[in-house]
Order: C-alpha cells, then structure tokens, then sequence
C-alpha cells in the first residue's frame, strides 16, 4: 500500500513538473522553391485549427474519467480556398499535434486536468510548403464531480450506511487557456489564419460532463465554451462552443477490456474582430461523425478514434474540414 501511495504521489508531481515545463517556438519556415505569395484581402479567418486542438470536441479525458497521466496524438487536415472565385486556387494543411495531458485528483470530488500541446503545422500550395511548429496554448482546468446515489427503496432495510452509486455522474469545469503558444500577426494575412501554434490571448473555459456507467454500456458526454479575450495585436479569436458525446460497450477478456465506441462531435464559432471591428464571413459550426475504442489492460489504457464531417460552414464554405485521427496513451494514477 505505502508503495502504491508513493508511486501516485510520483505520479502527480510528474504531471504538474510537465506543466510547466517551458518550450521554445520556431518561427515560420518556408521550405524551399517559396517565391513571394501574394494574399487576397478577401481571405476567409478561422480559428479551428492549430489554436483548437485542444478543444472540447477532442476530449479533456478517457470514456470513464479516470485520474491519468499520458499523451496524446491528433492529426487534422483542412482545405482552403486561395481567393474569392470558384476556380481559385487552394491549400492543403495537415496539423499534427503531440499532447501532455492528465487529470489528478485533489480531494475526493475535486480534481485537476491540464493539456500542453506541441504543433507541427504545414501548409501546401502548388509551388511550395509552409512549416511552422511550436509549443501550443495550454489549459488548466478544475474539476468538481458530482456523484449521483440510488435511491434507498420505500420499506427496504438497510445493513450499511454507504450509499450505492447510480452510475450517473455530472462534472463541473472552470479553467484558463494560456498564451503559452507564439501567434504571429502577419500570418493571419494568409488564406487561414488559424494556421497559428497559439492565440496570444488568455481564454476562460467552462466546462460540463455528463457519464453514465452501467454493466457493459455507458455514456460521456461534454460542452465546453471557451470566453477569448482580445491578444496584444488587437486581435480576437470568436468565441467557440464544443461538445461531443461517445456511446461506448465493455467488452471483457482475460488480461484486458475492451470498449469500442461511437459518437458525435461538434464545434460552433462566432466572428473574430480586429482592433474592434467584426471580420466578415468568420464565423462557422461543423458537426461530425466519432468511432474509436479503448483497451484498458492493468493501468495503461490505449485509444484511438477516428472523425469524419457530416456537415458544415466554416467561413464561407472556403474552409473545409477533412478527416482528424487520434492515439493516445494513459496510464492510470
């Protein structure tokens, strides 16, 4: 026992070290046979890619919610529309991120969970590749979990005072985004300006789950709003509003459980403004489809899942969502 407490206790300092453990950006590379690119002043303006990987659609947590340590892997690729004419050529980018993340428990309801990316970013056009990548914008977020009892049956004798869980449980979540992660004003220029590591802006995030876990099937569900505030370029990201919800069945074998899953996810973006005014058609909301499974085998839990758009309208119709993939890799405190 005082070997396992030691172990968690290591744990946890472990995370909160790798918290706040600094790194250092790289600045826009342009790969080689880069002539100067001229930009349209009617470029669509979005902030749904090197900004949000961290955003709720992708999850802050495993499908049960357990106190963890690990990392994580997403992969995005989006296509945007080089000018206003229907011919107009296009870019291709492809977003990789590579994540810290956890959750450790405080008090028994209590807890905090906090995700620090790092961006590879790369941008296609006909005669050339951008690359930029650096350490992204963090969050910490706290945690309060609410258990929900059975009801004690009219007449029942009761032997102990315990109260038995229903398996529901609904969870509260405040935080901060940071601006850990550069943002460079002169690429908001380009075709899309999420194409950034970070917002230069300090974000709130609330937060609200809901899980069930009964017998072999369960349910997670989460929304999560993010308040920005305006960076010291007068430069403000829309506000943004995500959610996602996995349908999962346990599937147990001898040294490990299964628990494939499917689901829905979904973000909503409101205008971004610049020194005050609203930029036009930056706005947008995507829906999409989830499958993915997690095995759980002693403490280390594997995941994966894969998205697919259903349907959207980011900015325009110039920005198009493609398919995102992600792995990760927990292990459990």
């Amino acid at each position: 026992m005082k070997d396992f407490q030691s172990f968690k206790i290591q744990s946890v300092w472990l995370f909160l070290i790798l918290v706040f453990i600094p790194f250092k950006h790289h600045a826009l590379e342009v790969l080689p046979y880069c002539p100067m690119h001229q930009h349209s002043e009617f470029a669509p303006e979005c902030d749904l890619c090197g900004c949000s990987t961290s955003s709720g659609s992708f999850g802050f947590g495993s499908l049960k919610n357990s106190n963890f340590v690990g990392v994580r892997y997403i992969f995005q690729s989006f296509e945007s529309k080089d000018g206003i004419f229907e011919n107009s050529p296009t870019s291709k980018e492809s977003f990789n991120t590579y994540q810290v993340w956890g959750r450790v428990p405080i008090t028994e309801n209590f807890y905090v969970s906090s995700i620090i990316p790092y961006q590879d970013l790369y941008r296609d056009f006909t005669n050339r590749t951008e690359h930029i990548n650096g350490v992204g914008d963090m969050n910490v977020i706290g945690w309060y979990q609410l258990t929900i009892y059975k009801k004690q049956k009219a007449g029942a004798v009761v032997f102990s005072t315990e109260k038995e869980p229903s398996g529901h449980r609904i969870q509260f979540g405040i935080g901060v985004k940071l601006p850990t992660g550069e943002f460079e004003e002169s690429l908001t220029n380009y075709v899309n300006p999420g194409f950034q590591v970070g917002t230069g802006s300090w974000d709130g995030i609330f937060a609200l789950n809901y899980g069930y876990s009964g017998g072999k099937i369960g349910i997670n569900t989460t929304a999560t709003y993010y308040a920005k505030t305006v960076n010291k370029n007068d430069y403000r990201f829309g506000n943004q509003f995500s959610y996602a919800s996995n349908f999962y069945y346990s599937i147990p074998k001898t040294t490990f459980i299964a628990m494939p899953f499917v689901g829905v996810s979904g973000d909503v973006y409101d205008s971004i403004e610049q020194f005050g005014e609203v930029i036009p058609e930056t706005e947008g909301h995507s829906f999409s489809g989830t499958v993915g499974s997690e095995v759980v085998f002693n403490k280390f839990t594997v995941g994966a899942n894969y998205t697919f758009p259903i349907q959207q309208n980011l900015f325009g119709d110039n920005v198009h969502a493609k398919n995102k993939f992600s792995l990760y890799l927990n292990l459990t405190l």
